[in-house]
C-alpha cells in the first residue's frame, strides 16, 4: 500500500527571525494548515535567555550553521566566520538583540528601484505591528505587538561621555535611533522582555504552537523544493536520517536567510543555469540572480584603555559575571538582564550626504572581554572600551554558490568586502572621525592610551592596511534573493519567485540594498508584510 503524503496549505522553511513570524501570522486563520520546518533544535538552554551572554552564544557550533567565507581579497585573503543561528529562533536567538530599523531613505530607495509598496511610509505600519515598545516615548513605535522592544538598561559614565564628546565634535544627539531620519549619538533599543532575550520564537511562534492548525518540526533539514509545471508542489526534508516528502496546496515560503534560502533554490534547480550544470543539478528554472548581490556590514574595532576603572571590566570577572547570570536567570534583575553594546551613533562622514553612512556600536569594556566573559583582555590591559565602526550601505557585492549537489555541504560565498574606492574611503573616514571624537574632553579625560589601531597608525594608507588586516563581519549578510523588477531580481515586490508559482521568499535575502543599521528589525518587518500580502 502506498503511504499517503502529508499535505499543508502553507509551508515555511526556516524558523528564524522571519520564519517564526510567518508561521504565527499564517496560522492565525484557523482554516490554514501551516507547517514550519527548522533544521536546528529547540531553544532549550536557559542561557539563551540571558542578555549578557549574547556575545558567547554565537561561538558554539551546536546552535550554529558555522559558515565561513572564501578568502576575502579585500581582507588580505582572510576567511571570515559567519555564525548563523541553527535553532528555533534562528540568528535572532544568538544575536546582540539590537533593534534598529534604518533610515527613511533606505526603504524609499527600495521603492525607487521598482518595488512598489516598499517605501518607508509603506513599511512603517509593519514595523509598528510587531512592536510592544517599553520606552517612555512611543512616538515612533508600536504598542501591544508580540515583540517587546526595550530601552537601554545599563548606567555607566562612558556612555554619557561618548554622547557628550559627539556633541563637542559637532554631531547631533538623538533620543531614538528608530526615528525616520535618525542621526547622531545616543543609546540603542533591544528585543528584551522583563530582563530576558525576546526572540521571535518566543514572541510569535511559541504562543501560536497551541493552535491545532500549526505544526512546528525541528531538526528537519530541507533538501529540495519539488516543482511541477512551473509550480512548487512540495518539499523533501531529512529528519533523523529519514528522507520525507510533504505536499503544499497553496504556497511555500523560504525564510532560511541570506545563505540558506538561495542555497535551497539552487539545490532545487532554480538559479543560474551555467552554475547548476557545473554542479550536476538539473536546471528547472534559469534565474540568474540567485546567490548574487551578497553583501554585509564590515566592522573596524577601535579599542582604548581607560583610567580610574570607569568601565565595566570589574563586573565581568568570573565571580561577578557568574552572579549576574544567576540573578538574571532566577530573578530577572541585574547587569545580566542587559547587553552592554548600548551606546553608539549614526553619522555622516561628509555633510552633503542625504543620510548617515557610518554606524557605530560602543561597549564600556574591552573586546574580547565583552564577547567572552572571563577572557583575557587585549594587549595586557584590563580596563577600557570598544567602539565598532561600520559603513551603513556598502557598495561592494559578493556571491554565493554551491560546492556540490550535496544538500549537507555548505555553500561557498564571498562578501567581497572593501572592493570599491568609496567603501574604503568611508571606513577610513569613519575611523578618523571617531578618533577625533575621542580626543574631545568628555572622553579624553578617561583615556590613557589608544590600543587599536594604535598611535603609530597615522596615514590613510596605514589606516587602510589596519582595516584590511583586522576588519570583521557584523553578522548582517543580505541580498542573495534580491527583490526587484530587473533581470537579476529573484523575487517580485510581492516576494514571489520570478517565473514560478506558489513560491515566495521572506527574509533578509530579499533586500536589494542593505538597510543602514542592524538587520533583525527589517527582517521581522519583511515577514509581517509578506504574511499580510498572502492573506489579503
Amino acid at each position: 500500500m502506498t503511504k499517503q503524503v502529508e499535505s499543508f496549505d502553507y509551508i515555511v522553511v526556516g524558523a528564524g527571525s522571519a520564519g517564526c513570524v510567518m508561521g504565527a501570522r499564517l496560522s492565525e486563520n484557523s482554516e490554514n494548515r501551516v507547517l514550519v520546518l527548522e533544521a536546528g533544535g529547540k531553544d532549550w538552554m536557559p542561557l539563551y535567555k540571558v542578555p549578557l551572554l549574547a556575545g558567547t552564544l554565537f561561538r558554539h557550533q551546536y546552535n550554529n550553521w558555522w559558515y565561513e567565507t572564501d578568502p576575502e581579497p579585500g581582507l588580505n585573503g582572510r576567511k571570515v566566520r559567519w555564525p548563523r543561528g541553527k535553532v528555533l529562533g534562528g540568528s535572532n536567538q544568538i544575536n546582540g538583540m539590537v533593534y534598529t530599523r534604518g533610515h527613511r531613505l533606505d526603504y524609499d530607495i527600495w521603492r525607487q528601484l521598482g518595488n512598489k509598496g516598499w517605501g518607508y511610509e509603506d513599511v512603517l505600519p509593519y514595523f509598528k505591528k510587531s512592536e510592544d515598545f517599553q520606552g517612555p516615548d512611543a512616538t515612533h513605535h508600536g504598542k501591544g505587538g508580540p515583540l517587546t522592544v526595550s530601552p537601554y538598561g545599563i548606567e555607566n559614565v562612558l556612555y554619557d561621555s561618548l554622547i557628550e564628546s559627539g556633541q563637542a565634535a559637532g554631531f547631533p544627539t538623538t533620543q531614538d535611533f528608530n526615528e525616520p531620519e535618525r542621526e547622531g549619538f545616543g543609546r540603542y533599543h533591544f528585543t528584551i522582555k522583563n530582563g530576558q532575550r525576546w526572540p521571535t520564537a518566543r514572541a510569535f511562534l511559541v504562543p501560536a504552537m497551541s493552535r491545532t492548525n500549526l505544526s512546528v518540526r525541528t531538526k528537519c533539514h530541507t533538501t529540495r523544493i519539488l516543482l511541477k509545471d512551473g509550480r512548487a508542489v512540495g518539499l523533501e526534508y531529512v529528519q533523523e536520517g529519514q528522507t520525507k516528502t510533504v505536499r503544499v496546496e497553496r504556497e511555500i515560503v523560504l525564510s532560511g536567510g541570506a545563505i540558506n534560502s538561495p542555497q535551497l533554490l539552487l539545490l532545487s534547480g532554480i538559479g543560474p543555469a551555467d552554475h547548476l550544470r557545473d554542479v550536476n543539478i538539473r536546471v528547472e528554472h534559469d534565474l540568474p540572480g540567485v546567490g548574487k548581490n551578497l553583501h554585509d556590514h564590515l566592522v573596524a574595532r577601535l579599542q582604548y584603555a581607560v583610567i580610574n576603572n570607569v568601565d565595566l571590566y570589574d563586573e565581568f570577572r568570573l565571580d561577578k559575571a557568574a552572579l549576574h547570570v544567576i540573578k538574571a536567570l532566577l530573578f530577572r534583575k541585574g547587569l545580566g538582564t542587559s547587553f552592554p553594546l548600548e551606546g553608539g551613533c549614526f553619522i555622516k562622514t561628509h555633510s552633503e550626504l542625504a543620510s548617515p553612512d557610518i554606524q557605530c556600536n560602543f561597549v564600556p569594556a574591552l573586546i574580547p572581554t565583552t564577547h567572552l566573559p572571563f577572557a583575557k583582555s587585549p594587549l595586557g590591559y584590563k580596563h577600557g572600551f570598544y567602539h565598532g565602526i561600520h559603513q551603513t550601505q556598502p557598495e561592494s557585492r559578493g556571491w554565493l554558490k554551491l560546492v556540490s549537489s550535496n544538500p549537507f555541504c555548505p555553500p561557498k560565498m564571498i562578501a567581497n568586502y572593501l572592493a570599491t574606492t568609496n567603501d574604503r574611503r568611508t571606513m577610513r573616514d569613519g575611523v578618523k572621525i571617531m578618533r577625533n571624537v575621542f580626543r574631545e574632553k568628555p572622553m579624553a579625560k578617561h583615556i590613557s592610551v589608544e590600543l587599536r589601531p594604535g598611535a603609530d597608525i597615522k596615514t590613510d594608507a596605514e589606516i587602510d592596511a589596519w582595516i584590511r588586516a583586522s576588519g570583521d563581519t557584523v553578522f548582517h549578510p543580505v541580498g542573495t534573493c534580491k527583490m526587484g523588477v530587473d533581470g537579476m531580481a529573484v523575487v517580485d515586490p510581492q516576494l514571489r519567485v520570478h517565473g514560478l508559482k506558489n513560491l515566495r521568499v521572506a527574509d533578509a535575502s530579499i533586500m536589494p540594498i542593505i538597510n543602514g543599521s542592524n538587520t533583525n528589525a527589517p527582517t521581522i518587518m519583511i515577514a509581517e508584510k509578506c504574511a499580510d500580502m498572502m492573506m489579503s
